[in-house]
């Protein structure tokens, strides 16, 4: 797989696949707490200029971090998050980034903050909290032992479908460390009820939405308008966009938020619910928040 190193007790894997726009430190078993960590893999995605200086980086952390690189989920597509972000660097639109992808270990039960019967007689979610405090080390961990900006304004956290309400959640729960949020086609509907502002999803993180609170972070939602293709486009992306809709109008009307200032929405006229569509939107959501 590469060359492997060991960092704070940790085996890596460096390896380069010749993309212009970085190359890689792997973690096939990342343990931050033994006690409470199962091993996890994560792969860290170093910009070119990083071996070659001693500057400090902004950091993307991203969820279902399977797909970031390569083909992992249940399309065969991937964000290609090498050449989003190639584009963005010849274009010189935001300056080099440090990408951390987190792989899932059970996504639903990770990624959801709330139970919900997924087929019949079967429940999964509720182990978002936990999955965000795992985050919230990880930071830690990143921060100590790479070059990072780690200051919250130059850290960004993004995911899309259940991993965009697990960013939401994360980002604003632990806003003090995070201070932009990519919420892609998230699954705000999970848990929810007719009333947005009575979900247990606002519930737990309506305090950081706060308007009087300065830690509150940005945040980035979009959601796509195909119908056409299958089941995930005609209903999946029809949830995402109509919960979706809902949160921009509650965040500008319970919470102060303004359009173009602290809240950044888009639709996709073309985009479906799978990481072709997240891949063209994510140098979007990088050039709201990093643009030079």
């Amino acid at each position: 797989m590469g060359h492997p190193f060991t960092l704070a007790g940790q085996q890596v894997y460096y390896h380069d696949e010749n993309h212009a726009s970085g190359y890689f430190h792997t973690y096939d078993g990342l343990q931050l707490d033994p006690s409470r960590d199962p091993p996890r893999k994560i792969h860290v995605f170093l910009p070119r200029p990083y071996e070659e200086s001693a500057d400090r980086f902004p950091v993307l952390y991203l969820n279902d971090g399977n797909t970031a690189f390569w083909p992992g989920g249940l399309s065969p597509y991937s964000w290609e998050v090498p050449k989003v972000l190639g584009e963005l660097y010849q274009q010189r639109a935001i300056p080099p980034i440090i990408v951390v992808a987190i792989h899932p270990l059970n996504r639903s039960q990770e990624y959801l903050h709330v139970l919900e019967f997924s087929a019949p007689f079967q429940k999964e979610g509720g182990g978002l909290p936990d999955y965000a405090k795992y985050v919230v080390r990880l930071k830690q961990f990143i921060d100590q032992h790479y070059r990072t900006l780690g200051d919250r304004q130059q850290t960004t956290i993004l995911g899309s479908s259940h991993g965009g309400l697990a960013a939401f959640y994360i980002g604003c729960l632990y806003a003090q460390y995070f201070g932009n949020v990519g919420a892609i086609s998230p699954s705000f509907w999970v848990g929810g009820v007719f009333n947005l502002s009575e979900t247990p999803l606002i519930a737990a993180v309506k305090g950081s939405l706060q308007s009087g609170d300065q830690n509150r972070p940005r945040l980035w939602i979009d959601w796509g308008l195909k119908r056409t293709g299958g089941f995930h486009n005609f209903v999946i992306e029809q949830q995402a966009t109509r919960w979706g809709r809902k949160m921009v109008e509650l965040l500008q009307r319970d919470y102060g938020y303004v359009q173009g200032l602290d809240l950044f929405q888009y639709e996709d006229e073309t985009g479906g619910h799978d990481e072709r569509a997240w891949s063209d939107r994510l140098g979007f959501v990088l050039k709201q928040f990093y643009q030079r």
